[in-house]
């Protein structure tokens, strides 16, 4: 080979060199042949972690859960009330209710023969208490209440303001004073179960027998008696008496107890004997008709004068 062919065949050597880096001495440089199974010891070494992790959970969870959960099974049991709800009406043991209340009652009743109220002492306990109301051979005997600014008050609170699912017999301040000198007076009371308050008003006066036997109501007030004659016992709808009737209005008094002496309803007495007529004073008694709390049993009286 000439010299010049040498040079030549330097300068290609040179050219490739720079492109691929120093040509490889004594094997070096060369790629390494990949092993088999590399991946595969990676994803069975991941899972032997995670095994181990789990194993040792669960070693810890049988030890220790046993002993916390009796722990919060016992601080559960201080916390959970007896009850959680309030009782229901069926679950007041109305006739304690009704024997205390009367046992206190007792105490402001004259023990002469002659029936008497004594309002000081009433008042001193409860100064909505204005007057008394009393039917014989019944248990209706008991304070007549008005709360001066809720109408309301006295459905779940006793005549000494306390409160009680039996209520109290009330009138309404809205509608009516105290001095029963309104042309109609409205006397509200819960029909109880027991036969508290007007529980047993229907029960009576729905009887023709007692109907015609019991015709005077008696209300006793600070400024005297007052009695009342029996005119009516009937079914009604649940309009609001005093709302939707202005009895002061002559037209309206005269209507609607002449509508109330035509009814004629089964469980209804009339005696038109007493029948109110203009310029008299009623007094009228309401309470839940038996068995449809969605309709009232009235008993209407006129005042004896």
């Amino acid at each position: 080979m000439s010299e010049k062919e040498k040079e030549t065949s330097n300068e290609k050597v040179s050219e490739t060199s720079a492109v691929k880096g120093d040509a490889p001495k004594n094997g070096q440089g060369k790629k390494k042949p990949k092993k088999k199974g590399g991946k595969a010891r990676i994803i069975i070494g991941v899972v032997c972690v995670l095994a181990a992790v789990i194993c040792v959970m669960q070693v810890i969870r049988t030890t220790y859960a046993p002993s916390a959960k009796t722990e919060m099974a016992s601080v559960s049991a201080t916390m959970v009330p007896e009850t959680t709800t309030e009782p229901e009406d069926e679950d007041v043991d109305e006739d304690e209710v009704v024997i205390a209340e009367t046992e206190d009652l007792a105490a402001f009743q004259s023990d002469d023969e002659e029936f008497s109220v004594d309002f000081e002492a009433l008042q001193a306990v409860n100064s909505d208490i204005y007057g008394w109301l009393q039917i014989d051979d019944t248990n209706i005997d008991y304070p007549v209440v008005q709360h001066p600014t809720n109408d309301s008050y006295y459905l779940n609170h006793n005549s000494d303001g306390n409160y009680s699912a039996n209520g109290a017999i009330f009138s309404e301040e809205t509608y009516n004073s105290t001095s029963f000198d309104d042309p109609v007076t409205v006397l509200y009371g819960h029909h109880m179960s027991s036969g508290a308050m007007f529980g047993d008003l229907q029960s009576y006066f729905s009887d023709s027998e007692f109907f015609e036997s019991h015709q005077t109501i008696e209300v006793y007030t600070p400024d005297g008696l007052l009695e009342y004659a029996v005119f009516a016992a009937v079914p009604y709808d649940s309009s609001h008496l005093l709302y939707y009737n202005d009895f002061t209005d002559d037209s309206v008094f005269k209507t609607f107890f002449e509508e109330v002496l035509n009814i004629r309803t089964i469980g209804s007495q009339i005696n038109e004997d007493n029948a109110p007529e203009l310029g008299d004073r009623v007094l009228i008694l309401s309470t839940c008709l038996a068995g449809n709390n969605t309709r009232r049993f009235l008993v209407m009286a006129t005042l004896v004068e």
